[in-house]
């Protein structure tokens, strides 16, 4: 028995809703997580309409496609405060989409001070004084998620200001539950130093987020003279069984959401996945 599977709407970037619906429904997948911004050949002019939510979200369900969540991805700490605002605003209205599209989750990365790159290490990111900006950032909009039912998702990155579950733990201690949850997304909080004792790490970064995460995601994670960086599935240095057996163990109904890849890599990416979750059985 494995985890149900889905997939990020941008692995089939320019696609039509319909095309990649069908495309979709022809490897199995049964969720979407659909970025509102992407160009889906519905009323793209139209990005926050009610009506195209609505139809975008009647083509998937046609296909026997459920909306899992939205994408919401933005620099919740942009440097550019006007520019932050502006994007904190557009993902309230994303928010407010959540019903329209038949699902309460929205996900977002908590972003970076590095001036330029939202996933490049900064030394401001580890100050007391942008977590404490983070913290009232996320409040705002957890907020926002109450007013119409939704829980806002928060995705840890290891060179963001939430860079580590233990953190990600303590938003959630802080916070509480209402309107607020975490995404199951271990690739971007591994460290370089842990690639040798993954059973031990994945398995403290569910101690720490798995009870508040109603969605995983499925990638991998790379170390390399490039620096960190999460690839598609079995394209890094991610022991895949170890993930796979924690899933069926302890959130065994949280849907498996798969990342980066793009389209003619899709059928391989979810062979890996599903000889990894045959493993784990025929371990048991």
């Amino acid at each position: 028995m494995m985890n149900q599977l889905g997939f990020m709407s941008y692995v089939y970037m320019g696609w039509s809703a319909e095309a990649m619906a069908e495309e979709a429904s022809k490897h199995g997948l049964m969720y979407v997580q659909v970025d509102p911004k992407q160009k889906l050949h519905i009323m793209d002019d139209e990005p926050f309409s009610l009506v195209r939510a609505e139809k975008i979200r009647t083509i998937f369900e046609n296909y026997g496609i459920s909306v899992v969540g939205l994408s919401g991805y933005t620099n919740l700490l942009n440097p550019n405060l006007s520019k932050r605002e502006e994007k904190l605003a557009q993902l309230e209205t994303m928010i407010d989409l959540c019903a329209a599209y038949g699902t309460r989750y929205i996900a977002t990365e908590t972003g970076s001070l590095h001036p330029t790159n939202a996933w490049r290490d900064y030394e401001g990111n580890r100050s007391q004084e942008a977590w404490e900006q983070l913290v009232d950032i996320v409040d705002r909009l957890r907020s926002r998620a109450v007013e119409n039912n939704a829980v806002l998702l928060v995705e840890g990155f290891a060179l963001n200001v939430l860079a580590a579950p233990e953190q990600a733990e303590a938003l959630m201690e802080r916070l509480g539950t209402d309107g607020l949850g975490l995404i199951m997304d271990p690739f971007n909080y591994l460290k370089q130093d842990e690639l040798g004792r993954q059973k031990e790490a994945f398995t403290a970064i569910f101690d720490h987020i798995g009870r508040y995460s109603p969605i995983a995601h499925a990638k991998d994670t790379l170390y390399s003279e490039e620096g960190f960086t999460t690839p598609r599935v079995g394209a890094g240095q991610s022991e895949w069984g170890v993930y796979a057996r924690l899933l069926r163990d302890r959130i065994p109904d949280v849907p498996i959401i798969l990342e980066h890849a793009k389209p003619e890599e899709v059928a391989e990416c979810l062979c890996l996945i599903r000889q990894s979750f045959e493993g784990v059985a025929y371990d048991t």
